[in-house]
């Protein structure tokens, strides 16, 4: 499936949502428009800034297990297994650093979105083409969870 066939068919979800959710009230239209608020792109823009709130907690936590298992502890990294920890280790807390600063961006985007009120599909689709967030290499030996470790 396209982008342009995904987003419509989102659009078309959505709007069917809208209307039977309006319905109740007597205030939908029944003609399929899509209504949009800044408050809803503000509570979206806010449940993802608190996900990227949520990893930096984990990431601190994973922090805290690795406490004496550190890439400098050579104790632990002379071993095969103490190596490998490590290398996990630090593929995940890279994962987790990634995926919050891809929740930070989309954030920003929502924001965008809900303060502009972007004046059509074609500027809300390319803000959300637009990637900044980008993977870093992965860690010698550690690779990258979504990967399979590879």
């Amino acid at each position: 499936m396209t982008f342009d066939e995904e987003w419509a068919q989102l659009k078309a979800e959505a709007a069917t949502r809208m209307n039977l959710a309006a319905a109740g009230d007597g205030g939908g239209s029944g003609d399929g428009d899509l209504k949009t608020s800044k408050a809803a792109w503000s509570r979206a823009a806010t449940s993802i800034a608190e996900l990227r709130g949520d990893l930096k907690k984990a990431t601190v936590k994973l922090d805290d297990g690795q406490a004496g298992l550190g890439g400098s502890d050579n104790t632990v990294t002379g071993f095969v297994t103490g190596s490998a920890q490590t290398g996990v280790y630090q593929t995940w807390r890279r994962y987790l650093n990634l995926v919050g600063r891809e929740c930070g961006e989309v954030a920003g985007k929502l924001r965008h979105v809900g303060n502009d009120l972007y004046k059509n599909d074609q500027a809300i689709r390319e803000a959300f083409n637009q990637q900044v967030t980008k993977p870093e290499e992965p860690v010698p030996g550690g690779g990258h969870p979504s990967t399979g470790g590879r």
